[in-house]
């Protein structure tokens, strides 16, 4: 048996075990749809979220087509379930979270982002009570269940960073997994299955306009302030193989980056159309920041900075990112 396969397939195994099963139960059959004829054929897996808008526009605009490519989309829960489809093999471009990416590539896997998609704004990352909670300040959080759509992800740090800058220690919350991702988590929240929950535009928008959930906090202030949140990221070997399909496919994202950004109402139609939400929710949620241009490796610095301080990078870590070699191995072409 080829020893270098033994060897990448031990890999995927260690970090996919890492991520904790988190595609384990993913069924899509989009998935198993991979064309592998000719490398113009592009699967995305990506989470449901307004941070997204750009990949939207770009399909519903056919700038994907323009440039000679044919992109699947297909929704998966977590970043980190996105990352385990691509390790194995399923899809070739993940739209999601920088914190899981980074959090695998310290784990021994190689991956590159090849564009951002989106920085926080004002309340498009938001902790949402229901209406009646008794939970009325960050205080009332204390020994109190969070659910997040993948623990050890984005929503973990960000909640970790504003509950220190409020002198609450993240250990004396509980941060519970809803699988379902952001659909699911506001329905769960009215149900009583949590005390709190961290949701996405356009999910915290629907879950105001179903069950008048109230904002308990604003994730955009402080530390976290203008936080880079997703990216469009592939393998190293994925863009190695496929470097004209990666190229094709960053133009494509740039065009439908800039469209997001000067045209709101086309990132909140394409959004809408993609999540099957009506006007009513779109026309009211918050934008992220849509960047457009090289990979800021300052901003993306900032990511793994936060992920040491908080426990999401072990110690041993420290080391490279420090010096910025981790994120630095994301970015330039190795």
């Amino acid at each position: 048996m080829n020893t270098g396969h033994v060897r990448a397939a031990a890999l995927a195994a260690a970090v996919i075990m890492m991520l904790a099963g988190c595609a384990a139960a993913h069924s899509d059959a989009g998935l198993a749809a991979l064309t592998k004829s000719g490398e113009l054929n592009v699967t995305v897996a990506a989470i449901p979220s307004a941070d997204l808008a750009g990949l939207y526009v770009a399909q519903d605009e056919g700038l994907f087509a323009r440039q000679g490519l044919h992109v699947t989309i297909t929704t998966i829960a977590s970043t980190k379930a996105v990352i385990a489809s691509q390790l194995n093999g399923q899809v070739d471009i993940g739209a999601g979270s920088y914190v899981g990416y980074v959090a695998a590539q310290a784990a021994g896997a190689r991956f590159r982002i090849l564009a951002e998609a989106s920085t926080l704004r004002p309340h498009t990352r938001v902790l949402l009570t229901t209406a009646g909670s008794r939970i009325t300040t960050l205080a009332g959080l204390v020994g109190k269940k969070i659910a997040v759509n993948g623990t050890g992800s984005i929503g973990t740090l960000l909640i970790s960073a504003l509950l220190a800058e409020n002198g609450i220690a993240p250990a004396k919350v509980r941060f519970v997994t809803d699988k379902q991702g952001f659909p699911d988590m506001a329905g769960q929240l009215q149900r009583g299955h949590w005390d709190a929950a961290f949701l996405a535009e356009p999910y915290a928008s629907k879950a105001e306009e179903d069950y008048g959930q109230v904002e308990l906090a604003d994730l955009d202030q402080g530390a976290t302030l203008n936080f880079p949140i997703c990216g469009f990221v592939a393998t190293q070997a994925w863009a190695r193989q496929h470097p004209q399909a990666a190229a094709a496919f960053v133009r494509a994202i740039e065009e439908g980056q800039a469209l997001a950004e000067d045209n709101p109402s086309a990132a909140r139609v394409s959004v809408g159309k993609s999540d099957h939400l009506p006007g009513e929710v779109t026309a009211v949620m918050a934008l992220p920041d849509f960047p457009v241009g090289p990979v800021d490796e300052q901003r993306m610095q900032r990511t793994a900075d936060a992920m040491l301080q908080f426990g999401l990078l072990a110690r041993q870590y420290a080391a490279e990112v420090r010096q910025g070699t981790l994120i630095r191995s994301m970015i330039s072409p190795s």
